[in-house]
């Protein structure tokens, strides 16, 4: 073998060697730091994240807030919309999950494994078991994680791409449907971890007499209307009034018959909560639930209920998710 045979061999193995030992080094570094961000006992993850729904772009900061409090786990979600100027609040304690209503004070206590029935854009541990479980390319500023996905809420949605910087303190995360298309994105503005938090952060009581009257009263006027018919049409419209409680049903018929009874809630002087022996569903502009073979979906002061033999699941979600003022008669 000549010299120049075994210089281009020896070449060859320095630069293999060299190659597994920086991927090993970079492993161990990303292994480190991950192991070091799954230990935080708390933490506080502020975001502007913009959705797409119905061809309408919604707007919302939320607050992401969690701590570990004698071994178990707390959680509090702040989804603020800004035109409205009102506040969903979903918060985990010791006593379950509630959802809060501040500017009616109201809330709604469910039996549920919230935030962990399904992945979520704003949950730190969410977007860490993302990480572990999908291919990570570094990058000069941090790291790169894209890889399927499916939200349980949402059957759009396809696939994430979530940008860390080198510490993994999330920088953003993309949402996307099966074309490829951006349907919810989140660009994070504040993350602190180990910060000072007690039970009384996690307060359902608390947190809805200290923010009753930070939002605006607002709700929609009734009737709303769904923009997903699947392949209805409005057949019959009618109002019915039971105890000072105005009832709009909307009768649809077709492909797939359904119907929705809406009405509005009342805003209360005293604490209001109501328990629901169900799982919560954490939409971005509401809360829904299913219960007694119906599906209810609160959102801005509004109450609708669908009723079909003919709707899956996931089908009478879409309709009421799809609910807004404009008339389609």
């Amino acid at each position: 073998m000549d010299k120049k045979k075994i210089i281009i061999i020896i070449t060859v193995v320095v630069l293999l060697v060299l190659g597994i030992g920086f991927l090993l080094l970079r492993r161990s570094s990303l292994e480190k730091t991950l192991e070091e961000v799954q230990a935080y006992t708390s933490y506080e993850l502020i975001c502007n994240m913009e959705m797409l729904e119905n061809d309408e772009l919604r707007s919302y900061q939320v607050t992401s807030t969690y701590a570990l409090i004698d071994d178990s786990d707390y959680y509090k979600v702040e989804l603020y919309d800004k035109s409205l100027n009102q506040s969903q609040i979903i918060v985990k304690n010791s006593d379950g999950v509630f959802v809060l209503t501040p500017t009616l004070n109201q809330a709604f206590q469910f039996k549920s494994e919230w935030p962990n029935n399904t992945p979520k854009p704003y949950i730190y541990q969410s977007l860490l078991d993302f990480l572990s479980n999908n291919e990570v390319t570094k990058e000069s500023d941090g790291y790169q994680v894209i890889g399927e996905i499916t939200y349980e809420n949402d059957s759009r949605v396809t696939s994430q791409e979530v940008l860390f910087d080198k510490q993994l303190k999330p920088i953003s995360v993309s949402v996307y449907d099966g074309d490829g298309v951006e349907i919810i994105k989140v660009e994070v503005t504040s993350f602190e971890a180990n910060i000072a938090l007690s039970v009384d952060d996690f307060d359902e009581e608390t947190l809805l007499t200290t923010t009753t009257n930070t939002y605006s009263s607002v709700s929609s006027s009734l009737p709303l209307y769904p923009v997903s018919l699947m392949g209805s049409v409005l057949e019959t419209e009618q109002i019915s009034t039971i105890d000072d409680l105005t009832n709009h049903i909307l009768k649809f018929t077709g492909e797939k018959n359904f119907t929705i009874v809406e009405s509005s809630l009342s805003e209360s002087e005293d604490i209001n909560v109501t328990y629901i022996n169900s799982d919560v569903i954490d939409l971005i502009d509401g809360i829904a639930y299913f219960e007694d073979n119906q599906l209810t979906y609160i959102a801005s002061g509004i109450v609708c209920s669908i009723y079909s033999n003919d709707l899956s699941n996931d089908e009478m979600l879409a309709v009421l998710s799809s609910m807004q003022s404009s008339t389609i008669k």
